[in-house]
């Protein structure tokens, strides 16, 4: 499978679905943020280790997520229900997503790798999470959904705070 660069047009299409998640997610509009993924969708967050070679995800071992829709949608669900005692007050959140590579293959599917950085503050408390995303995309009549999201953090631990948020 040969993979290509995508027209203007495309890379537009991706920027477009970036804004829109950032804005869903900084206004805890979770169920609509929902609504972006596809039914089989892999969310993957690995815990990370220091090698000589650098930053290695550790894919053999259990994620901060590991997820698929439905238990996505259980994190939703607890989020909404204000059982989860890490978010009461909600955390004040900032994205900031920087798409740096976008490839497409033979069909409809497309890749993009991307920057991030997500400030969270709670009370006195802040934590940023800085890493990669690579997101994998299907091209729709009805728009992109997202199939597979795996980010890799720059960091090791999380804080004590707890993890209450997606990337």
């Amino acid at each position: 499978m040969t993979a290509t660069t995508p027209n203007h047009a495309i890379w537009q299409q991706v920027e477009a679905f970036h804004r829109k998640e950032v804005q869903l997610l900084q206004d805890r509009r979770y169920r609509e943020w929902l609504d972006l993924m596809d039914k089989s969708i892999s969310y993957r967050v690995p815990v990370t280790t220091f090698t000589t070679q650098g930053l290695v995800a550790r894919d053999d071992q259990l994620g901060y997520y590991d997820e698929n829709f439905e238990l996505l949608e259980a994190r939703v669900a607890k989020l909404e229900s204000k059982q989860s005692w890490v978010e009461q007050p909600p955390s004040r959140l900032r994205y900031f997503v920087q798409l740096v590579d976008l490839s497409q293959s033979e069909g409809q599917t497309l890749v993009a790798r991307s920057n991030l950085l997500l400030l969270q503050h709670r009370w006195n408390m802040e934590q940023q999470f800085s890493g990669e995303r690579t997101d994998t995309f299907e091209l729709s009549e009805q728009g992109l959904r997202l199939k597979k999201r795996l980010v890799i953090l720059d960091r090791q631990a999380v804080a004590n705070q707890g993890l209450s948020v997606f990337f």
